[in-house]
């Protein structure tokens, strides 16, 4: 039989176990009461917050950020020194929408931007039919070898003959920004819907000319794809949270990701480029990345287009536009 210390030590240490469970009880209830990270609902964390509360927007502190006048100066000095033959910038506080354009209606040609509108395509078609994008493809392809040749190679690729969820290609498409999964889904979707999403949005669908894409979209139009997602205006609130979430996991960040000295600050975006032979056989290169920045309390949409001859030197002209935009955002807010 047990005696009686031993079962009083017993009841002891399983009051003592209840105790400090009750404290981590206590503990995690006032935690997730004052953590402004749980507070937010999973779905609400990428889309204006705005669209969740009836808080003012004049309860946070907005002010014009005086960039206008700065990155024009920035991109005649760049022209004139030959970094550049064309430079393109929308710029918009998501908080108060004050926002600014240089070139903005240059045309470029959009390249792998065109991703972004296409994975809307498949989440426009998922609200209608429920379990459309957990459906399962055969990966096959059916296309000439010349007509997925990227400079920024995925990490991994799909296997021929191996069936992935619609899904889970929308995640390789977007992650590696890979020009196969683009071409599958491209050819598994209905012309029409993808076009859709552009007139939607009010956009002209760029024209193909041999598949290839022509100098026909403008950055003020482009930014349209990423006001409407973080707004929750185009697809519901959970697939917009859903899209932009999976932009913040594009594993490549040399360009305007460059730009950032905070790496906890958290971005969604797109971007992609192009080369194109003129009539005088002299190529011509275009890089271009669109983004949202998720600056604390104080998030801005950010695109760049440029045009040039040198790789090198528009990637330098990307971060370093960035980098301003970034400087001049932490000065006014910090």
């Amino acid at each position: 039989m047990e005696s009686s210390n031993y079962k009083l030590t017993r009841l002891r240490k399983i009051m003592l176990i209840n105790f400090i469970i009750l404290i981590c009880a206590i503990l995690v209830w006032v935690f997730l009461g004052k953590s402004d990270l749980f507070k937010k609902n999973i779905w609400t964390w990428f889309t204006n917050p705005v669209l969740d509360t009836n808080i003012g927007e004049t309860l946070i502190e907005n002010k014009n950020i005086n960039l206008e006048s700065y990155l024009l100066d920035y991109e005649k000095e760049k022209i004139k020194n030959g970094d550049i033959t064309n430079l393109s910038v929308y710029f918009r506080n998501l908080n108060n929408g004050n926002r600014f354009g240089i070139e903005e209606k240059e045309m470029f040609s959009p390249a792998s931007l065109m991703k972004l509108p296409l994975l809307m395509a498949y989440y426009k078609k998922s609200e209608i039919e429920k379990w459309f994008l957990d459906k399962k493809l055969t990966f096959t392809k059916n296309w000439t070898s010349d007509e997925y040749i990227q400079n920024i190679l995925p990490k991994k690729r799909l296997e021929v003959g191996k069936q992935y969820k619609i899904i889970d290609i929308i995640d390789q498409m977007i992650r590696y920004s890979d020009n196969e999964a683009s071409i599958f889904l491209e050819r598994n979707i209905n012309i029409n819907e993808f076009k859709k999403v552009f007139t939607d949005v009010g956009i002209e669908f760029p024209a193909f000319t041999d598949w290839r894409f022509d100098n026909n979209i403008r950055v003020v139009d482009y930014a349209s794809f990423f006001r409407v997602l973080f707004n929750a205006s185009y697809l519901n609130r959970e697939d917009s949270e859903k899209v932009l979430n999976l932009l913040t996991k594009t594993e490549f960040k040399d360009w305007l990701v460059a730009g950032i000295s905070d790496s906890n600050i958290l971005v969604s975006h797109k971007f992609g480029e192009r080369s194109i032979f003129w009539n005088n056989w002299i190529e011509r290169m275009q890089r271009h990345d669109c983004w949202i920045v998720y600056y604390p309390e104080h998030p801005y949409l950010l695109c760049i287009m440029t045009r040039g001859y040198d790789w090198n030197k528009i990637k330098s002209v990307l971060q370093e536009v960035s980098s301003i935009v970034y400087q001049k955002v932490t000065e006014a807010y910090k």
